[in-house]
């Protein structure tokens, strides 16, 4: 398993005993192994990627557990970095349209809906942003630190803190409408999933391996629904934290657990359709006919969105630290921890393309928009790029 991922929650004490066992406690603490992660192997290019703007946007940060990506509204992209500074920039340009200074230190964000932006601090504050100015519309508190961004739907702002609560707030006002908590497990991989509105309610991924949805006027459970897979004796064994995004596509519910399995599930009834072996905390993305997943050893899948079956796999990229797939048409990107994007082939997982965006980690996913994707890395710049 990877060491970079895995840290003991805050108020949980780092033990030697799961250093030795896990090998992989770089995150949490200072000594482990080393992980050195694949060369790149020279590649004949069948496909281009060309960079249309870039733009300085403030440096994430140094916490892994941090990783913050844009967020695309009609006419603009917003970012924000680790102290605080959301940008909006012109989507077509990339020109700074409007700065504010939060005076904060983010831990999540940016998200949003067609009129305002939402972002968190490692204190429990949450901000309510204009989009059409930068004004502050609202702030409130949670709990503890929220490291997912909040998630807009369903009249609510849904905030995650990292001490097991779920917080829904009036979209308006940013008042408290209810609290959903659940028992965080003594280890757990130190990251949040975003939740998932749904109409008349919210789907969460939990630190447990457990998806459960959850009722928008009051926050009671609709159905909860066990992907833990991760056994043994050790806390370490029993990992099964549901850390990646989880998507609606096609009136079905996607999710995979860490240690565990990517599941279809039926949202009326909460059960699931299929399950395939599978172990990813970064995620998956979808289109009509496959589901592309990075695993815990930065393996690419492809699996049949009919029946979970595996259709290829892209081997070459071990521990180099990838985002979760974004696809585009006849094509997958992933990102890597040296700031390159790989084009892969959905057909087949061959490697069409490969460019170099920047020179520090790409983060998350890169977010489609149109003919574009937007990318945030690490050291602070943000790209749009596209593919030919």
């Amino acid at each position: 398993m990877r060491s970079w991922r895995v840290a003991a929650m805050p108020s949980r004490v780092c033990k030697a005993a799961v250093l030795a066992l896990a090998a992989m406690v770089l995150g949490a603490c200072s000594s482990g192994p080393k992980i050195v992660p694949n060369e790149l192997r020279s590649i004949s290019a069948t496909r281009a990627l060309n960079i249309d703007w870039t733009a300085s946007v403030g440096e994430a940060g140094e916490r892994p557990a941090v990783r913050l990506s844009p967020f695309i509204g009609e006419d603009r992209v917003f970012t924000v970095n680790a102290r605080g500074r959301v940008i909006a920039m012109d989507i077509a340009s990339g020109k700074r349209v409007w700065t504010r200074d939060i005076g904060e230190a983010i831990t999540a964000g940016v998200s949003g809906d067609p009129e305002r932006l939402y972002v968190a601090s490692e204190d429990g504050e949450v901000f309510a942003i204009e989009q059409s100015d930068g004004a502050i519309a609202w702030t409130a508190n949670v709990s503890s630190e929220v490291i997912a961004a909040p998630v807009a739907g369903a009249g609510s702002v849904l905030v995650r803190s990292i001490d097991g609560r779920v917080v829904a707030l009036e979209r308006a006002s940013g008042e408290r409408r209810w609290v959903y908590s659940y028992n965080v497990p003594a280890l757990s991989l130190h990251g949040n999933s975003r939740a998932l509105a749904v109409p008349d309610g919210y789907l969460v991924g939990l630190d447990n391996g457990r998806l459960v949805a959850l009722r928008a006027r009051d926050g009671r459970v609709f159905w909860e629904l066990n992907l833990a897979g991760g056994t043994g004796r050790s806390e370490v064994d029993k990992l099964n934290d549901l850390d990646a995004d989880i998507k609606l596509y096609d009136d079905r519910i996607y999710a995979v657990s860490y240690q565990g399995k990517m599941a279809q599930v039926d949202p009326s009834r909460g059960v699931t359709e299929w399950t395939a072996p599978m172990s990813s905390a970064v995620g998956f993305s979808l289109d009509a006919e496959r589901i592309y997943v990075t695993d815990e050893f930065d393996t690419v899948w492809a699996l049949s969105r009919a029946d979970g079956k595996v259709l290829w796999q892209q081997e070459s990229f071990t521990n180099r630290r990838l985002t979760a797939p974004a696809v585009g048409g006849d094509v997958v990107l992933v990102g890597d921890f040296e700031g390159y994007v790989h084009l892969l082939s959905a057909a087949d997982g061959e490697i069409v393309g490969r460019r170099k965006v920047g020179g520090a980690e790409i983060m998350t996913s890169p977010v489609k928009r149109d003919e574009g994707f937007f990318i945030q890395d690490r050291g602070g710049r943000l790209a749009r790029i596209s593919v030919k």
